[in-house]
Parts: structure tokens; sequence; C-alpha cells
């Protein structure tokens, strides 16, 4: 079995680069905890740090750990609420999101009957064409929910807190001028609409983060009062801009948050051929042996059962993974001057999908290292973007 490793010193490191650019550019970070699917620890460690609210997607993620939340206090449900569920929705979290003016009505009408006063975002689509209301009926359905929402500023119930966009997710569409200056239009008219002040204008994706940093900071202009966010996890735990597959910008972020270690099973030199007769294989794909002859290969247990092993890299040229199963990963291991025995370690590098998969194993190890080096262990690296057919690297610890 596989073990995912969180080394806190490389996330702290990258929260303070991200509460610098914070400062200076004087946003809100709302970390998104997607990647990790919520794990108590790092949770926890950014409460300590002083973030007390953080970006949920699933809205049953606490199922993982065995219990419900001690307190909605600080949870933010992302993705947009399901109009069937909206009293779970306001129970489990502060604010949630919503596109449609039935799904605010279920919002309001949850809150009133729980007593409770619960923030709502309304997600516009501004050219990703993911989630959101398009922007030209945003206004008429501000309108329409103007009055509830002014309500819920006085008491329990469901109140219009601000607008929400992403941008990346879907298509890779990116913020520019033409998109920025109508959300900035949309924003001046909310209040209006509303009746009340926008409090705040959330942004979700990390495809934001070196658009602002190339403008220095500078975004669409908000009105007074009005809170620009940024909901986003990457810059604190991928430490990478995987949208355009570059570094980010702002500071030297650290891309070894994660690491994933498993065990080599079994050491064997076999003579690789194609079979005589094949079907698909046990992924119900036709059987590939990329390279033949006699080689000799590795076992460890680690397959597309724990985690995404086509995520799986690290920069080292005489170590490949040439295939997996549900609970092997192979490793052609010919060209190592010392060659591995059963029972050595091996520690690989997991992309964002392949940590995001791992963390939802609850039967997978979740341990908290910090750093043993002063320096960093893999200057200059970080995790490759995998494609189907590419060979992975990896690295014996």
């Amino acid at each position: 079995m596989p073990e995912l490793e969180i080394n806190l010193d490389a996330l702290a490191h990258n929260l303070r680069l991200v509460r610098h650019r914070e400062q200076a550019w004087g946003f809100r970070f709302l970390p998104v905890l997607k990647m990790v699917a919520s794990h108590p620890e790092i949770v926890a460690f950014l409460r300590r740090q002083g973030y007390g609210c953080h970006g949920i997607a699933d809205m049953t993620e606490h199922l993982l750990y065995g219990q419900e939340p001690p307190a909605r206090a600080g949870r933010v449900l992302i993705n947009l609420a399901p109009p069937d569920r909206t009293d779970d929705v306001v129970r489990l979290f502060e604010r949630s999101s919503f596109s449609c003016e039935a799904t605010f009505r279920a919002l309001d009408a949850a809150a009133r009957a729980a007593g409770l006063h619960h923030e709502a975002l309304l997600m516009v689509d501004i050219g990703d064409m993911r989630e959101g209301i398009p922007q030209d009926e945003a206004p008429a359905l501000l309108r329409a929910v103007a009055a509830a929402s002014q309500r819920a500023a006085r008491g329990p119930g469901a109140h219009v807190a601000g607008i929400g966009v992403n941008l990346g997710c879907l298509y890779g569409t990116c913020p520019d001028e033409e998109n920025m200056a109508r959300l900035e239009t949309l924003a001046a008219r909310a209040g209006d609409l509303l009746g009340h002040a926008l409090h705040r204008v959330s942004l979700g994706g990390t495809i934001f983060w070196n658009w602002f940093a190339r403008r220095h900071g500078h975004g669409p202009h908000l009105p007074p009062g009005c809170i620009m966010e940024f909901r986003m996890g990457d810059p604190l735990l991928l430490g990478w801009d995987m949208y355009r597959d570059q570094a980010l910008l702002g500071g030297d972020f650290r891309q070894d948050i994660f690491r994933l270690t498993a065990t080599v099973l079994e050491v064997a030199e076999r003579d690789i051929r194609p079979p005589r007769q094949s079907v698909h294989n046990g992924r119900g794909l036709p059987a590939d042996c990329p390279v033949l002859g006699k080689r000799l290969r590795a076992l460890v247990d680690c397959g597309s059962l724990h985690t995404d092993v086509q995520g799986l890299t690290l920069p080292r040229a005489d170590w490949r993974i040439t295939d997996f199963s549900g609970n092997y990963a192979v490793l052609d291991v010919s060209a190592c001057p010392q060659a591995p025995v059963t029972g050595d370690h091996v520690r690989f590098i997991p992309s964002y999908w392949a940590v995001a998969r791992t963390c939802r194993m609850p039967h997978i190890r979740k341990t908290i290292v910090h750093d043993i080096l002063p320096e960093r262990s893999l200057p200059g690296t970080r995790p490759v973007a995998p494609h189907q057919g590419t060979t992975f690297l990896s690295e014996v610890s």
C-alpha cells in the first residue's frame, strides 16, 4: 500500500509567498482544498496560520474522515449548491454558490427554516462556459433575488454577498482586458440591482495568478468596500501554473509539498515479447509492449486503485514506469547501476490529479513530514504534465 507524505515546511513556504502577494496586490486569499479533499491536517495548519476559511468542492468530503465537521464556520462550498440538498448546504457551509433563481430560493428557505444566515455567491459565466449564469442575464437575476437578500441582511436567510467567476478549468479561457472589463461593469451595477453593497468579487482558478503578476497586481476596479477574493489552491499546494505549464510568478514557489512512497515487492529479469494471442488488458486497453527483450523490472505496490499512476514522475533517467494495473506499477530498472531489492521504497512526485485521487482513498496513509535537509532536495524540478503513452520516471529513496 503506498503512502502520501505531506511536507508542512514546503506548505508553509508557499503560504508565506501567497501572504506577501495578498498584501501587495490587495486581494483576500480563499485556499481551495479540492486537491487534498480538505484533509484535516492541512485545514488545521491553515487555521493556525490565520486562514479560518477554506474552499470545499464536494459537500460530502467530510465523510472521508468518518464524521461531520464540528462547525460550519469557515467552510465555503465553491461548487454550485444542489437545490435538493440545500438544507444540508446551509447546515454544513457558511457560504455557497448559485446560478439560478430556483436554487437561491431553496437556499433562502432552508436558511430561514434553520434560523441561519447563509452567504450566497452568484456565479457568472465570463467565458469558460463551465458554470454560471450568462453575464447579460445576471442583472435580471440580481433584481429578482434582491428583496430576499435585503431581508437576510437583517436576519436568517440567504444573502447575496457577491459575484463569482471561474476561468481556465474547462476550456483554458484566460483573463483578458475584455472579460475583466465586463466583470468590472457588472460589479459596479450589482449594488444598485441588489439594493445593498456588494461584499466580494471572487475569482476562481490559478489561471488568474500570473495574469495579475504581469500587471503588478492591478485587476478590475471594484466598488468601494468590495473585496477581491482569489479562490484557488495551486499556489499553495502545487506551486506551479498547470494551465500555462510554467512557474508561478511572485516568488520561488515549491513544488515538493507531496511525495508518494511505494514499496518494491519483486525484482526480476523478464524477456519481454508480445504474447502469441492477446486481448485487451485489465484496464480495457489494447496490450502494448513498448520495450522488447530482456529487461530488469521492479514491481511496486502502487496502481490505479491508489492514484493516477500516469501522474507520477521524477527527473531521473535510469528509472521508468513502463506499465501499471489496479494494484501494481511496473518499473524498468535495466539502466540503473545498482538495482533495487525487495523491500526498498520508491518515492514519486505526484501530479495534481495523482494527489487528488490518493487523498480520496481513506485507506491510504497520509503522513505529515518536515524538511530534513536545509536545502531543497529537488531544486528547479516540477511535476511533469502527464500524457497518455508518456514514459514516467521515478526515484528510489
